[in-house]
C-alpha cells in the first residue's frame, strides 16, 4: 500500500473540518492512488470517476452564494471521524487484514460529515466523499460492478445535490453590472434637471 493511498482519508477530514473546499483534492489524491499500481481500465475509470465527482461540485457552486450557516459542533466533528478511524484500523489489525482500508476510511470520514453537518452544502460534500471512498474500495479490491454501483450513486448524487442548491442557494448577482446601469439612469435624469 502507498502513501498516496494512506493520505486519502486524511484528506477526506479535511472535507470534514472545512467542507466543499476540500473535495477537489480528495478526488485528485484518490485518483492518483487508484493509477499507482498501473493503468488497467478500471483503475483508469475509477480516477476519471472520482475527479469529475470531485471536480463539479466546487465548479458549479461559484455560482451561488456561500452558505453562511454556522455549525454548531465545529470543534469536535473532525476528531470524532479522526476516532472512527482509528478504530476501524484497529478491527482491521485484529482481523488479520494486511491492506490498510483506505476506501474504508474515506467513507467513515463522509459519513461523519453527512450525520454532524447541518448545512446542505456540508451534506453534499460528504455523500461524495462517501462515494469517493466506494470508488476507491471498488478499484483496489477489482471489483467493477461496485464501481457501476458507486458510479450511479455518485451521478443520482450529483444531480439531486445540485438541483437542491439551485433552488434554495441565492445565485451570485454581478455588481459592476448592477454599478453600470445604475450610472446610465442617472445620467439622463441629472443632464434633464440641469
Amino acid at each position: 500500500m502507498t502513501l498516496v493511498a494512506i493520505l486519502v482519508p486524511m484528506v477526506a477530514l479535511c472535507v470534514v473540518a472545512r467542507g466543499v473546499g476540500f473535495l477537489l483534492p480528495v478526488g485528485v489524491v484518490t485518483a492518483l492512488a487508484m493509477l499507482v499500481d498501473g493503468l488497467a481500465p478500471v483503475q483508469e475509470a475509477g480516477a476519471t470517476l472520482a475527479l469529475l465527482f470531485a471536480a463539479l461540485p466546487p465548479f458549479f457552486l461559484t455560482r451561488y452564494q456561500h452558505d453562511a450557516t454556522h455549525e454548531r459542533t465545529g470543534a469536535a466533528v473532525p476528531f470524532f471521524a479522526l476516532a472512527l478511524m482509528v478504530l476501524l484500523l484497529l478491527a482491521c489489525n485484529h482481523a488479520g487484514s494486511t491492506v490498510f482500508p483506505a476506501g474504508l476510511c474515506t467513507m467513515v470520514a463522509g459519513l461523519v460529515a453527512v450525520v454532524c453537518r447541518q448545512s446542505m452544502v456540508w451534506q453534499w460534500a460528504g455523500l461524495l466523499t462517501c462515494i469517493e471512498g466506494v470508488l476507491l474500495s471498488a478499484v483496489l479490491g477489482h471489483q467493477p460492478v461496485v464501481l457501476g454501483v458507486a458510479a450511479l450513486a455518485g451521478a443520482v448524487v450529483l444531480l439531486l445535490g445540485g438541483m437542491c442548491i439551485h433552488r434554495i442557494m441565492p445565485r451570485v448577482v454581478p455588481v459592476r453590472a448592477a454599478g453600470q446601469r445604475g450610472r446610465r439612469t442617472e445620467q439622463p435624469g441629472g443632464g434633464a434637471g440641469a
